[in-house]
């Protein structure tokens, strides 16, 4: 059961109107589920049970109280203390947060209509017979809004330069220029702090809840002024050589610390093997420390095999580079993984990673060998390869990770390929580095996702949520 649904219904039952701390609680809660934090709702009745023991005419009291049993990292625990701040104040600060925040909501959608307008003029001799063919997003058109009147300008005399080409596909090639630029304008905006007051993690998820959305909005956007959140949160694609040392720190501490959680010995089980005393104590706070209800965990029996099959064609090298390093971290402390590129067709790269150099130099023998390394996609014969050669290497135990924009030919073709594969592995994880708004307009994820499951995978922070959320729950 989602969740947030969950909460909802806890809330409704506990309490009788919304000003109830049942029904606050339950709604700070779920502000935190949209901000990343994982809070389950047995971490909310927790909290509530706490509560009862606390001062509620105690600020400090509350907040600690719902801090021990919110959160449980430095991370998340930041998180909290900005969402606390701003969800637990007065109803007339409330009020005012709520009027200022519609004012810059009209002001906003303002701008994006002037630049949306200001855009289509200097297209609209290219685009009569697909008026609405240039699409672009809200971020993009703001961008466009706050660039200086001189870089505008810049912009329309290369699209009027580009009318005496003779192409096949205007629209396309007018999309591709504007996103390109406009997409390098924003993060250089946002590097500079020109746009940090308006920006929000792209994690953060809207509830459709006028307060709960200003209270996320408002935490998402403090997180972006520390700039290690900010790398964590950036497209892959767009960081810089400087950043490089950075991201390469986040992901050998972020690894270690999942690779340590699957290299586990135990699993929570439903049969009474062994008592878990942590989750006992849990589960019986409302009876005093009393252990009525018992919890048990067993052994493991194996632990998982990872299988990597990463795409390196030209529009996916450069997530490839930092998606196998996340990946080389794990195989450090889990033993080794199994690791497989493809661009035309497929190449095994396991070898590289087991003469015990660093992740660099076996990059770069990995780029200087490689006779794929940024060709186009043929997905359908890089697993044709794989099922004729190496399906030996996939068993129950086997999580296969594909690395892909989705952008094949043939892709029912390798579709059913995959079917194949899914039945002799214990799961598949495809990361998918297209950002989810624009999956509508590829059909080939349609068909991928009907075998597959299919995540968003362009930030770092997605990278290691997935891992997390959905991998773990799987082994």
């Amino acid at each position: 059961m989602d969740l947030d649904n969950v909460t909802a219904i806890l809330a409704e039952v506990g309490s009788t109107g919304k000003d109830t701390i049942e029904y606050n609680i339950t709604r700070f809660a779920q502000i935190l589920r949209h901000l990343g934090v994982r809070v389950s709702l047995a971490e909310t009745m927790d909290a509530l049970g706490a509560l009862s023991k606390a001062d509620l005419l105690s600020r400090d009291q509350v907040r600690g109280v719902l801090r021990a049993c919110l959160a449980k990292s430095r991370k998340e625990a930041g998180i909290f203390e900005e969402a606390f701040n701003l969800f637990f104040v007065t109803p007339e600060e409330k009020l005012a947060r709520q009027t200022n925040r519609r004012e810059m909501q009209t002001e906003r959608r303002r701008i994006i209509n002037e630049a949306q307008q200001e855009i289509m003029e200097a297209v609209s001799e290219w685009q009569q017979d697909e008026p609405d063919k240039t699409i672009l997003t809200e971020s993009q058109l703001e961008t466009f809004s706050l660039l200086p009147e001189e870089e505008k300008e810049r912009m329309k005399e290369i699209l009027e330069k580009m009318k005496s080409n003779p192409v096949n596909n205007p629209g396309e090639l007018i999309n591709r220029v504007l996103q390109s630029s406009l997409n390098y304008w924003r993060y250089h905006m946002m590097k500079n702090a020109e746009m940090e007051k308006n920006a929000g993690l792209p994690d953060a998820r809207l509830t459709g809840d006028e307060e709960m959305d200003e209270v996320i909005q408002s935490v998402a956007a403090h997180f972006y002024h520390n700039p290690g959140d900010r790398i964590m949160h950036r497209d892959m694609e767009s960081l810089e050589d400087g950043d490089i040392s950075r991201m390469t720190s986040l992901i050998n501490y972020i690894s270690a610390q999942l690779a340590l959680g699957m290299s586990r010995r135990y699993k929570k089980s439903s049969r009474a093997v062994s008592v878990d005393i942590r989750r006992t104590l849990r589960r019986n706070m409302r009876y005093g420390g009393i252990p009525i209800n018992l919890s048990y965990r067993s052994k493991r029996k194996k632990r998982p095999r990872f299988l990597l099959i990463c795409d390196v064609s030209a529009s996916m090298a450069r997530y490839a580079r930092f998606i196998m390093q996340f990946m080389y971290g794990l195989g450090s402390a889990l033993g080794g993984i199994e690791s497989f590129i493809f661009s035309e067709d497929l190449e095994r790269i396991t070898d590289y990673f087991n003469r015990k150099k660093d992740f660099t130099q076996s990059m770069a023998r990995i780029i200087n060998d490689s006779r794929q390394w940024g060709k186009s996609t043929n997905l359908y014969v890089s697993l044709a390869t794989f099922n004729s050669r190496y399906r030996k290497l996939l068993s129950p135990e086997t999580v296969v990770f594909i690395v892909s924009d989705a952008k094949t030919i043939s892709p029912e073709r390798a579709a059913k390929l995959l079917e194949d594969i899914k039945l002799r592995c214990g799961h598949i994880v495809w990361l998918n580095t297209l950002p989810a708004r624009e999956w509508a307009g590829h059909p080939p994820i349609k068909i991928f996702k009907k075998v597959v499951d299919m995540y968003e995978c362009n930030t770092l922070s997605q990278l290691e949520r997935t891992l997390r959320r959905q991998v773990m729950r799987n082994i």
